[in-house]
């Protein structure tokens, strides 16, 4: 199928404004106080695990190489032993964005209503909590827009979409699924979708689409930003709309509002 890149002025609005970001930037001095509490709460960690009552050269040395403490936490356990960690420290610090992943999810429930871009993007964000490698995710729904099942289809990056469309079939078939949306992250932040994004997105559309199982959306995320691409205006609408175009959840799922 040929690539189609137009609408792009569409595509300016929703990148000036974060991309459908679901979260406002915080003002610097906000900003500032959680990067102190969050590196008081790490230097009351390392006290509680050593049963020390000074960590000066821990945090002096944690506060020089990483300019805020996501940073730190972020990290895989090799990268915090490279950074001077202890291995059973490094072990412990490793943890907590999986934890995190897990607590966050679990506030969700089992069975979450995802029929917007609104609820959707807040619950991918969760995926992605501490991940600092490319994962692309299939998210199935059934009839009512409730969650069956997120299935991590690759780690380390998108690149060869014929095999993901093998892997997308067999996982939406096998689960019944009524909807489904993909997503994927941006480690570096970058907003912009790339033509490897878009082609993707076009190949999944065709699959899908004499099967009568709408794809939704593809979405990015990129830190604290959601980035869809439907909204973007980059492919055009009638494409999103062709295998259920009487949908309610196909036609409602950008809503009207505001999301930055």
């Amino acid at each position: 199928m040929k690539l189609v890149l137009g609408h792009r002025e569409g595509l300016k609005p929703a990148l000036r404004a974060t991309g459908r970001g679901l979260s406002k930037a915080l003002p610097a001095g906000l900003l500032a106080q959680r990067r102190e509490a969050l590196f008081h709460a790490i230097e009351a960690t390392q006290a509680f695990m050593h049963k020390r009552a000074s960590t000066d050269g821990f945090m002096d040395n944690l506060r020089r190489r990483y300019p805020a403490p996501l940073y730190f936490l972020e990290s895989s356990r090799q990268a915090l032993e490279r950074a001077g960690v202890s291995r059973l420290d490094a072990f412990y610090y490793a943890l907590i964005p999986s934890l995190t992943r897990t607590c966050m999810s679990q506030q969700w429930g089992v069975r979450p209503r995802l029929d917007n871009i609104g609820a959707m993007g807040e619950y991918l964000k969760t995926l992605y909590v501490g991940v600092h490698v490319e994962c692309f995710y299939l998210i199935l729904l059934d009839r009512a827009g409730k969650l069956i099942r997120s299935v991590l289809l690759q780690r380390g990056g998108v690149d060869n979409a014929p095999f993901y469309l093998r892997q997308l079939l067999a996982a939406a078939l096998q689960e019944q699924a009524k909807f489904i949306v993909l997503a994927h992250n941006h480690p570096g932040g970058t907003r912009r979708p790339s033509n490897e994004d878009l082609r993707c997105t076009l190949q999944a559309l065709e699959a899908f689409a004499p099967l009568r199982i709408p794809l939704l959306d593809h979405v990015i995320v990129a830190g604290d930003a959601v980035v869809s691409i439907r909204d973007c205006g980059m492919l055009p609408n009638i494409l999103w709309t062709v295998a259920q175009p009487g949908s309610r959840i196909v036609n409602g799922w950008l809503g009207d509002t505001n999301l930055n």
